[in-house]
């Protein structure tokens, strides 16, 4: 799954068959091809002098600045050149953390732990997979912009022009740049792997979750102390729950550089109990209720239905809503009367 051509100057034409970047990110996300070739890990590899060290540092302010200079980081028209994301926030997880154990659990025997997805790529590459305890996994949080998360403030309905265009824009230029940094950390002979733009990963219906994957990035992001999860299903973090998250795996040990809450909705007013549920009347389909929080099935419905507008009226081949994840008290923050 490469770029996608973005349009300049004029909308794209019966962009249900032109469409073949959104069509190939829907389909790859669904079913978990299309996607490149895995970058091949260079055994014989020798480390230069002005190699940098792959450290938290390094990680985090190479990632900061693919999001501010990557050309990938921008609308098309009628927004073209306008940025998708602000500055991320980064937190790193140890690959033996007991958390990824829970996830079997909390959503599923299906969902790898790192060591798994790794030895998947280290025997692909023809070498002895890492143990748990030397892999580390990156996890990021990109912010909406505040023109995008305005406009969708305004919707009522349907998912807003600019929240459409993130949905898919974003979340292509996220699998692009971390493919980028995984290609160059294989290059160095270190071993690297973004879970989700791999054969393994797909999304399905699983008994007791609904609709899920075998990678969270919002899981990841908990585990790295990076937000906790919202009533509707969001995770809040300092720059609020209107954002898109990413997440791979090193062969490396990296220390966890923020505290991760034992409470998963420590920044939810509600679950907080403090006056809120602001995000109820935001969904048009009552997919939110105090008594049952979020119905993920109803949600995916609207969500899924949503294709024929983006299509009609934004002219590009992507789903999306998040009217619940804008004019909420947690869009842009953590609620002020809940602290850190």
């Amino acid at each position: 799954m490469g770029k996608r051509k973005k349009m300049k100057t004029r909308y794209r034409r019966l962009s249900y068959v032109t469409d073949i970047g959104g069509i190939k990110s829907a389909i790859g996300e669904l079913r978990g091809v299309g996607y490149p070739k895995q970058p091949k890990l260079n055994r014989n590899y020798s480390p230069g002098q002005d190699d940098p060290e792959i450290n938290e540092k390094w990680l985090i302010e190479t990632i900061k600045d693919k999001i501010a200079n990557h050309p990938e980081n921008s609308m098309e028209f009628p927004f073209y050149g306008e940025k998708i994301f602000d500055e991320p926030i980064v937190g790193f997880i140890k690959g033996d953390d007991s958390f990824f154990t829970d996830l079997k659990r909390i959503i599923g025997p299906h969902h790898f732990t790192p060591e798994e997805i790794m030895t998947w790529q280290a025997e692909k590459n023809g070498v002895t997979p890492p143990k748990a305890e030397d892999l580390s996994v990156v996890s990021f949080v990109m912010p909406i912009t505040k023109k995008t998360k305005e406009e969708n403030s305004s919707k009522k309905e349907w998912v807003s022009e600019r929240w459409a265009q993130t949905r898919l824009h974003g979340e292509i230029f996220s699998q692009l740049f971390v493919r980028e940094i995984v290609a160059y950390l294989m290059e160095r002979g270190i071993l690297a792997i973004a879970p989700d733009v791999t054969p393994m990963f797909n999304k399905k219906r699983y008994p007791n979750v609904g609709w899920a994957s075998p990678w969270s990035h919002r899981h990841m992001a908990y585990a790295a102390g990076l937000g906790t999860f919202g009533m509707h299903d969001f995770l809040i973090t300092e720059k609020g729950c209107a954002h898109r998250l990413g997440s791979f795996i090193v062969n490396r040990k990296l220390e966890p550089n923020r505290e991760r809450p034992e409470d998963i909705h420590a920044y939810c007013l509600h679950y907080q109990d403090k006056a809120c549920l602001k995000c109820i009347p935001r969904c048009p389909v009552d997919a939110i209720t105090r008594e049952n929080a979020h119905d993920k099935e109803k949600c995916y419905q609207r969500v899924a239905d949503s294709t024929k507008i983006c299509n009609r009226d934004y002219h590009i081949f992507i789903y999306g809503c998040g009217l619940c994840a804008t004019a909420v008290p947690c869009e842009s923050c953590i609620p002020v009367n809940l602290g850190k």
